[in-house]
Formats: structure tokens, C-alpha cells, sequence
């Protein structure tokens, strides 16, 4: 009998269903929950996207460093991670609501020194003789887990200038530059460069396509590109220069341009786009640039930290929904029939699910983050008639996700039933040769 993995990938299923309550909450009875706008912030980046973020890049690490199935940094090390963040992000929230000054800066230090020991396993691996060209998306994953320990260290400071009374003046005085470093260097370090380095592989894999030519080269040119970009853009906000936060989003933008955005534009001019991942992907990616733009434009004509803070919170809104979680959504979408495995004909059961009303559930979403980018650049106009929608439009996501998998678990066991039980269940290092090496071996 093939041997059972841990199912880490549960806890990003739990963090989704918080995520829609959560956003529901927010939108519909803003007084019930305490610290709303910091909840919804960090259910969203750390409880669905950082746990999605440690289990996927290991995921592709272990295809693409050619790992043994057993490697315990991928294995047992990764559920260990898995239960100590979780539990981490459990106690920082009940700390955060109950403004406890020590047990938040324990727990934002737990989730920091998680990460970095995920990215320390992560550079070790990647140092093996069998690594693979294409293993510079480790080293995005690598730069992703040293932002947010630095994000983690920005949130402990800010922990005592929030809660403590006996908080230095200097503290206090530098709070608003603070929280817009912590905000840059965990969205744009830690979700930004995890999400590029993934996209540079998986982008042509849901194209069903090569790699462009030179693509590898273009990403790992691209790599200190976008760390000094919002390295930069970090440091400046720090200090209070908040035009160099401009200058160096755009060098981050010239870099994502550079390294990620040209070979994914020239992989699908080969077969073009088609269907829900793919296109909830493109459309997430299309919304980042619009939402760094913005706040590209604010850093050159905002006073302070403060007014770039304000006028970028509705931005923040619609980078989550808009942009991040619909990059999220559209990768799931593909990744998970896929790892559920059990033959074409079983997966095709997951895709069809999947693709229930498509087109309209697509159209839905963009018109409703459209309009709502309209009415963050004015400032007019109604807003929470467009949050539901948008909380719909997620919400039917996860239900979807639900049913595909139970769809796709049924068929399964009917094969099974009659043909057998597949010899080898689908994992990481026996799906990802048949969807991305093979395109990739077509590289220069």
C-alpha cells in the first residue's frame, strides 16, 4: 500500500473558509469583529496565502531539485512547520484582539522563525548536485523567506508602539513609516516573490505550452531586480523618504515586466488563453500592476507615511481581492485536480466541476473589482453592494473546490473499484515531470 502524506494542505483549506467569513463580517457587520482591517489583512496573507506558500513551493522544490520522495525538509519538516506557524498565527490573532504587547511579539517572532527555518531547508535542498536549471525558483522562494522575517521583526516593533504605554517617542513618532515597510516587505517580498518565482514555471504548465526562450535567464536576471526594488522601497519608508517608496516600486514593476511578464506573454501567443485557471490568473496578475501603479503614483505626491497609508488602504482592498487572491484562485484551480491525481478521465471529473459557469463567474468578478478600482480612484460612489459580490464570487470558489474534490474522490474509488487501485499515488515528484519538464526541456 503506497504510504499516506500529511495533508498540510488542509490548513490553507481552513484559512479559505475564514478568509470568505471574515471578508462577509467586514463588509456586512463591521462592529463584531475587534481589529477588523488587521484581521481580514492577515487571515488573508498569512493564513491562506503563506500557508498555501509553504506548502506549494515545496511542491515544485521537490520536482524541480529532483528530492527523494522521503526528504524530511520537504516531509516531516514541513508538517512540523506547518503545525508551529499555524498555531503561531492562532496566537497572534487572540493576542492582536486582546492587545496583548508580549504575546503578539512572541508569536510574530514564532511565524518569523518558521520562515526562515522553511527557508533555510529550502537552500540546503537547493544545493544538491541532482538541482535542475529551472531550480531558480527556489531562490525566489529563498528571497521570499528572508522579507518576511524582516516583516516579522517591523511587526514587533510595531506591536509596541500600538499597545505598550511606555513606547519611546521615536517609536511612536516613526509608526506610520513602519507599518508601510512591514506592508511592503511581506506583500511585496514574501507574497510578490513566491508568486513570481511560481508563475515563472507554472504560468506555460496552465498554458499548456513550453517556456518562452530565455525565460529562465529573464527570471533569474530578474531576481535581485525586484529584491532590490522592494528592498528599496522598504528602506525608504522606513526612513520616511516616501518618493524613493516610488522609485523603488518601479524598479520592482521593471523587473516583474522583465522577468516574469514578457515570457508569459510570449508563452501564450503560442496557444493563447483558455479556461477558469488560466484566465482568474491573468486577471489577478493584470490587477497587480494596476494596484502598484497606484501606489507607485501616491509615493511621489503623499506628504507622509500617514497619507500614503490612507490613500492606499482602498488599493490594499482590491490588491487582495483583485490581484493576490485571485492568482491564488487561478493556480489552485489547476493545481488541485492535478495532485488529487487518479487518471485523465478522473481529473477531467475535478476540471468539470471546476469550470462550472465560468465565463460568468469571470465577468462577475472583474466588473465588481473594476468598479470598485473606479470608486477608490474618486472616492465616490457605493461600495458594499460590490464587497458582497466579490465575497460571492470567492465564497463560490471554495464551495466549488469542496465539490470538485468530493467529485473527483468519487470517481476515483469507482476506477479503482473496477479497473484497480493506481500503483503509485500522484505526489510532487511524479506529477511534475509530465507537466513541467517535458515543455521545459525545449529550453535552450
Amino acid at each position: 500500500m503506497a504510504r499516506r502524506s500529511p495533508r498540510t494542505d488542509r490548513m490553507t483549506t481552513f484559512w479559505l473558509v475564514a478568509a470568505v467569513v471574515v471578508a462577509a463580517l467586514a463588509v456586512l457587520a463591521r462592529g463584531v469583529l475587534p481589529q477588523p482591517l488587521w484581521t481580514t489583512i492577515h487571515v488573508v496573507t498569512l493564513g491562506v496565502l503563506t500557508n498555501g506558500i509553504l506548502q506549494w513551493s515545496w511542491y515544485f522544490a521537490k520536482a524541480l531539485l529532483h528530492l527523494r520522495p522521503d526528504d524530511v525538509r520537504g516531509g516531516r519538516h514541513a508538517l512540523w512547520r506547518s503545525l508551529a506557524f499555524n498555531a503561531a498565527l492562532a496566537g497572534l490573532v487572540a493576542s492582536m484582539w486582546t492587545a496583548g504587547t508580549w504575546g503578539t511579539v512572541a508569536c510574530a517572532g514564532l511565524v518569523g522563525a518558521v520562515v526562515a527555518w522553511h527557508g533555510w531547508d529550502l537552500l540546503r535542498a537547493a544545493q544538491g548536485r541532482f538541482a535542475s536549471r529551472f531550480a531558480v525558483v527556489v531562490r525566489y522562494y529563498v528571497a521570499a523567506s528572508a522579507f518576511l522575517v524582516v516583516g516579522c521583526v517591523l511587526a514587533g516593533f510595531l506591536t509596541v508602539a500600538m499597545f505598550d504605554a511606555g513606547a519611546p517617542a521615536w517609536l511612536l513618532a516613526a509608526r506610520d513609516d513602519l507599518t508601510l515597510a512591514h506592508a511592503l516587505v511581506n506583500v511585496g517580498g514574501w507574497v510578490g516573490l513566491s508568486i513570481a518565482g511560481t508563475i515563472v514555471t507554472l504560468g506555460p504548465t496552465m498554458l499548456r505550452t513550453p517556456m518562452a526562450p530565455g525565460a529562465v535567464a529573464r527570471s533569474l536576471r530578474a531576481l535581485p531586480v525586484l529584491a532590490a526594488g522592494i528592498g528599496g522601497a522598504g528602506l525608504a519608508a522606513a526612513l520616511g523618504w516616501i518618493p524613493g517608496v516610488g522609485v523603488g516600486l518601479l524598479v520592482f514593476a521593471a523587473g516583474l515586466a522583465d522577468g516574469v511578464a514578457v515570457p508569459l506573454v510570449l508563452a501564450a501567443r503560442a496557444k493563447g488563453v483558455r479556461g477558469y485557471a488560466p484566465w482568474t490568473t491573468a486577471s489577478g496578475l493584470g490587477w497587480v500592476v494596476v494596484c502598484l501603479a497606484a501606489v507607485a503614483l501616491h509615493a511621489f505626491t503623499a506628504a507622509d507615511g500617514a497619507a500614503l497609508r490612507d490613500a492606499d488602504l482602498g488599493w490594499l482592498a482590491v490588491l487582495g481581492a483583485g490581484g493576490v487572491g485571485q492568482v491564488f484562485v487561478g493556480a489552485l484551480t489547476y493545481l488541485m485536480p492535478v495532485v488529487v491525481g487518479g487518471g485523465p478521465e478522473v481529473v477531467r471529473v475535478g476540471i468539470g466541476v471546476l469550470e462550472t459557469a465560468a465565463p460568468a463567474r469571470l465577468a462577475a468578478r472583474q466588473a465588481a473589482v473594476a468598479l470598485l478600482a473606479v470608486t477608490t480612484a474618486t472616492g465616490a460612489g457605493p461600495r458594499t453592494a460590490l464587497w458582497v459580490l466579490v465575497v460571492a464570487c470567492f465564497a463560490l470558489d471554495v464551495v466549488l473546490f469542496a465539490r470538485a474534490g468530493a467529485a473527483q474522490g468519487r470517481a476515483r474509488r469507482a476506477r479503482a473499484a473496477a479497473v484497480g487501485p493506481e500503483p503509485t499515488p500522484p505526489t510532487a515528484t511524479g506529477l511534475m515531470p509530465t507537466t513541467l519538464d517535458r515543455p521545459l526541456r525545449r529550453q535552450p
